[in-house]
Formats: C-alpha cells, structure tokens, sequence
C-alpha cells in the first residue's frame, strides 16, 4: 500500500520526518527558538503549484533545492547570512511519503540551514511556504533597497532570463530528472542550460559578501524581473535609471528576447548600484546602466531608446493569469507582493 499524508495522518508525518531526518532536532515544540541572533533578518515565500512550479518538472528533492534557495536569497539580498527556515505545507492527502521524503531532503541540502519547524494542513492545491530567518551582523552594513545615490553605476551579478517561457521549454522537453537533471525527451543544448539553471539557482551569499566587502550599500535579487526590481531600487532611493539592454548579459536561448527576459524573473541573481569608478567585472559582474535624478526607467538597446512592454511581474496585475506554470506566458513570475 503507497503511504501518503491520509494513510500518515498529521502527527505520523511528522514522526516519520523526524525519524527519517535526524536533523529535525528543533521540530517538536509549538514553537522554534532562535538563540544569539545578534541581527535576525527574516523573510517569507509561499509557492503554489501550478502557478509557481509542477511536480512533473523534476525530482522532488530537487524542487525542495530549489525552493530553498529562493526563499534564502531574499537573505542573501540583504547582505545576511543563512539560519534557520521554517515550513508550512499545505498539501492534498493523496501526496505520497516518498515524494514528501525527497523534497524534505532537499530542503536540508545546505549544511548552514536548519530546518526549524513548521506546520501542516489539509489543502487541495499544494502550497509549501517557506520563512527563513538569518544573521544580519552590524546593520548598518547591511544591503538596503533605498540607498542608490545618482550617478551610481547600475551592475548585476550573473545572467537573466532563465524563467522566460519555462512552461513551454518543459513541456518541449517532458521534464528534468535524475543526478544530471537530464530531459525525457532531446532538446537544443542552449535550451537544456536555461533549464536546468532554472531549477538550480542559488542564493548569491558569496556575492553579497563581497559587495559589502567592496562598501556596496543597495542590492536586491531579481526574483520579479531586472525591470521590476530596478524600479524598487529607485522608488526606494527617490531616483531614475538608465538601463543598456545589450549590456545586460543573458542565457543564450532567450537573445533576441531581450526585453522580455528582463520581465520574467526568478534568476535570483543580484542588482546593486555601486560609486562610479569601481569596477567589478573581476569577479563576473555586468554593468548594465546607472542612476540619475530624473524619474523612471530609461531602456537604451545600442544606444537607441526603447519603451518596456512590462515593468515585471505582478500577482494581481493584468498580466498575471497567463503567466501560471501551466500556461504560455512563463513559471509564474516573481513572488513578493510588496
């Protein structure tokens, strides 16, 4: 007989996570203690399947990766380090414990990040909500949203575009799996690397590390889009920009799709402003524009100007129905709602 969570019933998933995963230590009380946080920094995610990923597109554990690493680069944005996460699954009876096994055992695949507790419900739709919780350290060093100041160079800190068209370019495929991640079904290599980056993403704690070692003051992860993300920078620090699209790297299945990569989101790569002068392109950093005084988003692509056909993903914007993982549009875009 499969085991799911009807057949477990709430209290014996629970002993079978704990049994299964002796790292659970903290799970059990009705709630989780987190001692000498001198800076605690926290942030929440919620994914729902069918808007935000399916199950069919890889292995569970590496959907539990995955989601793990996008709830923590909100912590990485912020110049923090990785504590503890909490998780709360919403989730129908018939999921299977093997299943719920492998994504428990990617959520613990970083040895700096403790699984610390949770909670579970009985729900029709799977919704798993992550809320991680880190160190800050000095807070003045950390990275904020409102501290550009005009004339600072606009960089980001790997490539874009990696969730332009996934529910299309997984359907083509027929889905990731296996140690390799490799496709069911034969597709372009460009199109394999946008793929699996998609489902590998990583938060960027090197790297922000090393802008504040660089006395970088203002980031933000790109989990809503380039364009979405450049303009809370600069309504934070009450600033326009200057964007180059041809400066912006990208993977290569999206070129020609430049505009529109920039609008898909969940690359979960860095967008900071840094002094003019400093250069980084040592360590694999892009400059892609720059801030001035005057309002708004300027897009140049070779010096010719050009108008946004979307600031980013939005929720509830008029956009956001075509864009669930099921549809044409994309994986559902970003995840904050503020």
């Amino acid at each position: 007989m499969t085991e799911t969570l009807s057949t477990m019933g709430e209290r014996g998933f629970i002993a079978r996570l704990r049994s299964a995963f002796p790292s659970l230590s903290l799970v059990g009380d009705d709630a989780a203690v987190f001692g000498g946080l001198a800076c605690p920094v926290a942030t929440v995610d919620s994914f729902v399947e069918g808007r935000h990923f399916l199950r069919w597109w890889c292995d569970p554990e590496v959907l539990g990766r995955r989601l793990l690493e996008a709830a923590l680069s909100d912590l990485a944005a912020m110049g923090a380090s990785p504590g503890h996460v909490l998780v709360s699954l919403a989730a129908p009876g018939t999921l299977e414990w093997s299943w719920l096994c492998g994504f428990y055992r990617g959520l613990q695949s970083r040895g700096d990040c403790v699984i610390a507790g949770g909670e579970t419900v009985a729900s029709e739709t799977l919704v798993i909500t992550l809320c991680a919780v880190g160190e800050g350290g000095n807070p003045e060093r950390l990275l904020r949203r409102g501290a550009l100041s005009a004339g600072d160079a606009l960089w980001v800190t790997g490539p874009l575009g990696r969730a332009l068209g996934v529910s299309a370019r997984m359907e083509a495929c027929g889905g990731l799996h296996g140690p390799g991640l490799e496709p069911a079904r034969e597709v372009p290599e460009e199109e394999l690397e946008l793929l699996r980056a998609f489902l590998k993403p990583r938060a960027q704690f090197r790297e922000a590390g090393i802008l504040i070692g660089r006395g970088v003051r203002c980031a933000i992860d790109i989990s809503d889009g380039l364009l979405s993300e450049a303009a809370h920078l600069c309504r934070e620090s009450g600033l326009g920009c200057d964007i180059e699209l041809s400066s912006v790297p990208l993977f290569e299945a999206v070129r020609g799709s430049e505009l529109e990569a920039c609008a898909a989101g969940e690359d979960f790569v860095l967008l900071f402003g840094a002094p003019e002068g400093r250069d980084f392109t040592e360590y694999g950093f892009h400059r892609i524009g720059s801030c001035s005084e005057h309002e708004g988003i300027r897009i140049t692509y070779e010096g010719y100007g050009i108008e946004a056909i979307d600031s980013g993903y939005d929720h509830f914007g008029p956009s956001s129905p075509g864009r669930r993982a099921g549809g044409p549009g994309g994986a559902g875009g970003g995840r904050h709602g503020v």
